[in-house]
């Protein structure tokens, strides 16, 4: 009585009130961890991805003030050292004290003042511009000595090559390059507006290298205008010069002890030219005008042959003041701009980013210089003012531009959307758009999805409203059983016994699509025209046995008759003629291939949800319908598919879900290939598919490693997105028919 007066129900013992309590408290918790698991996967996801779009970080360590204007400086390789020149020699500092601890003996020099200087991009090979008119080429060498617990001890040396004369009056600018095979190359410019060319050469013997020979070359009457600025490439193939008058000129060097000819000449800017330096890999050539202009030029092939000129492929910001200094970085594409107000900026080609611009110092800049494992850089002064500073920026090359949008990349004709994550040298440029993989997952999920989604739905509708509840009761297991199948064995079977077999007779397995629907509609319509009492008499299953042959007869037809259509319309080899007529080269890994595994990967799924929703039609439905005189498949088409079209929805998106996350067959099946063309006969690659071929080889925290979390991300996002769109559809659906 006590507990009915409460409102409790008589016959509820304590226990069972606990255990009800406590099953109460079990699944709520499971719920929330559930959901706190997910929201934590999403969030370490993020947080892996959210570092590409940190910024640059800059900060001064040290500031070293000299008595000398400063023509080159540089770091040492483990950052013990800067050395810096000046007209009386080489001075090297220490860099955590920022003490002078010697200078360095140049053999050659002889009391001669520099009066320019030059230090390559492998941070060791220098030139020295002499009062005189001679160059002297140098080598720098750093000695490192392991102490007690790792310290290193670093002694600094400088190697004389040989001297060169240029010019009979001081070198005004000099640039020097070697390829390291024994081949250097030296371009100077001249106080009386001369430009000098100097080549230098080993010649090869049975014991190795032999006598060196120098050409010299007068390239000034080549110009269209007073020189300003000059580039060397490390090849030594090309020599570029800058005019007042914005020239940018080029010569080409095809043998050492030819005078080389002038191949392009092109306005690049409408001020003077006033620097100029070589990217990594001697393909770019970074151009600094008066203006404070920088761009970036590089050959650009011309028509389908090998003739290429120079195109400007990326502008960056300037500050206004005359660009004076360029520094490229010898890991990537960044590097370093100085002008004459004392403006230094970090800037890269590829991103087209410019991340900072320290304060004017009020002082032309006169050497820039990143050291060389790209965390610092060294600036220096005509007045002898030297400073060092910390750097970080490890994702330079990503923007929201270079992930999604198109980008001129050195070696194309034009801007393009491009994956490719690595290359064999630091000279690669990175090309990480992700745009060929989004294509790629989509095109594969529309392929498996046009194979998947008629066969599911139909197969749905037959076995709901035409098969009898005993074939139906062994139909649907079996159609459901193939979702246990492995998706691993499915890209196996795909890539090692479908994508050959398809390739031998591509015209059979097109000719398959409109034969079997062409054959089953001509047998269904010969079965109309059957004596009625004999069709009733014949089971069910014979039905469904006949329908059975028909689709493996018109399988058999289809490959039957295919050499005899590729003979007759296609000139015998359908592959052949693909490629004339379309330019389109047949992949035998290719998008047919992957509509046939993953669709039938995705068959099941779609099939037991359609089957579920067409059943959930209420009876009376049907029943009305046949009532007012409607034949089955008007019944079935006109009103229960409208009333299940919520589910069906429903089992589209899902389907859509797991054709868009699938890994293995795409893995497998396609030659993950990352371009853009809708064409079935080529493959792609997604976004899955490229995770699973990256995520090893990518050095962790690094720029590749963080772009494949957020292709996880985005991967989540879309999956995300179509579900819920999925369930904003299917309850609108449900909410309009659930009033019949």
């Amino acid at each position: 009585a006590g507990d009915s007066r409460r409102g409790r129900p008589r016959g509820i013992t304590p226990a069972a009130r606990m255990m009800d309590v406590v099953g109460r408290w079990v699944i709520t918790a499971g719920g929330l961890s559930v959901i706190v698991a997910v929201l934590g996967i999403f969030l370490f996801v993020l947080a892996e991805a959210y570092p590409l779009f940190s910024k640059a970080r800059v900060g001064q360590a040290q500031e070293m003030n000299r008595d000398h204007p400063i023509f080159v400086t540089g770091v040492d390789h483990y950052q013990k050292i800067v050395f810096v020149v000046h007209a009386e020699g080489i001075e090297f500092v220490d860099l955590a004290s920022g003490r002078p601890i010697g200078t360095g003996s140049i053999d050659g020099l002889q009391g001669r003042r520099i009066t320019s200087a030059y230090r390559a991009l492998d941070n060791t090979h220098l030139v020295l511009g002499l009062e005189d008119g001679v160059v002297i080429l140098a080598r720098l060498k750093f000695e490192v000595a392991f102490g007690e617990g790792g310290t290193q001890s670093v002694t600094p040396s400088v190697v004389v090559d040989g001297q060169v004369k240029l010019f009979d009056a001081p070198v005004v600018k000099c640039v020097y390059r070697n390829d390291g095979e024994g081949r250097g190359t030296v371009l100077g410019i001249g106080k009386g507006d001369q430009l000098a060319l100097a080549v230098s050469s080993q010649r090869r013997g049975l014991l190795g290298r032999g006598k060196t020979e120098i050409s010299t070359f007068d390239l000034t009457p080549g110009l269209s205008g007073h020189p300003m600025s000059i580039a060397v490439a490390k090849s030594g193939r090309y020599v570029m010069a800058g005019t007042k008058n914005g020239d940018l000129i080029r010569w080409e060097i095809v043998q050492a002890q030819t005078l080389p000819e002038a191949v392009e000449r092109n306005q690049v800017s409408r001020v003077a030219v006033t620097a100029l330096e070589f990217m990594l890999g001697d393909v770019s050539v970074i151009v600094g005008d008066a203006s404070g202009q920088i761009s970036t030029w590089m050959p650009v092939r011309i028509g389908e042959g090998n003739e290429r000129t120079l195109e400007q492929i990326h502008s960056l910001k300037g500050q206004g003041s005359p660009v004076v200094v360029l520094a490229a970085s010898s890991r990537d594409k960044q590097f370093l701009s100085g002008d004459d107000h004392g403006r230094v900026s970090v800037h890269h080609m590829t991103s087209e980013q410019t991340f900072f611009t320290l304060p004017t110092s009020g002082h032309p800049v006169s050497a820039l210089a990143f050291s060389p494992k790209l965390n610092g850089f060294v600036t220096a002064s005509s007045t002898g003012d030297l400073r060092y500073y910390d750097y970080a920026n490890p994702h330079p090359e990503t923007t929201l531009q270079t992930l999604f949008g198109k980008v001129w990349y050195e070696g194309y004709p034009q801007p393009e959307f491009v994956w490719q994550s690595s290359g064999g040298t630091d000279e690669f440029e990175s090309k990480l758009s992700i745009v060929p993989l989004l294509f790629g997952t989509l095109k594969g999920t529309f392929y498996a999805m046009m194979f998947a989604l008629p066969l599911a739905l139909l197969a749905a509708v037959y076995t709901s409203e035409f098969a009898s509840p005993g074939l139906r009761s062994w139909v649907k297991p079996i159609v459901e059983l193939m979702a246990s199948l492995p998706s691993v064995i499915l890209g196996f079977l795909a890539g090692l016994w479908l994508a050959p077999l398809l390739e031998k007779d591509v015209v059979g397995a097109l000719l398959f699509f409109p034969m079997v629907p062409t054959l089953v509609i001509l047998c269904s319509w010969g079965w109309t025209r059957l004596p009625e009492e004999f069709a009733r008499r014949l089971p069910e299953y014979y039905v469904l046995m006949a329908m059975s042959a028909v689709t493996v007869l018109s399988l058999w037809l289809s490959f039957a008759v295919g050499p005899w259509v590729e003979m007759h319309v296609f000139g015998g080899h359908f592959q052949k003629w693909l490629l004339a007529t379309s330019d389109t080269r047949y992949d035998q890994r290719n998008c047919l291939v992957v509509g046939f595994a993953m669709g039938f990967a995705v068959v099941p799924i779609i099939y037991t949800i359609c089957e579920d929703a067409l059943s959930s039609v209420p009876s009376h439905l049907r029943a009305g319908s046949l009532a007012l005189g409607a034949t089955p498949w008007q019944t079935a088409i006109r009103v229960v598919l409208p009333t299940a079209s919520p589910g069906i929805f429903s089992a589209t998106m899902i389907g859509f879900g797991r054709a868009v996350g699938e890994t293995m067959i795409v893995l497998m099946a396609t030659g993950n290939t990352p371009i853009m063309d809708l064409s079935v006969f080529n493959g792609m690659r997604t976004l899955s598919a490229n995770i699973a071929v990256e995520i090893p080889e990518a050095p962790h925290a690094g720029t590749l490693y963080r772009v494949l979390f957020l292709t996880g991300l985005l991967l989540a996002c879309l999956t995300f997105v179509v579900n819920s769109v999925a369930e904003i559809v299917r309850q609108r659906l449900r909410e309009r028919y659930s009033r019949i």
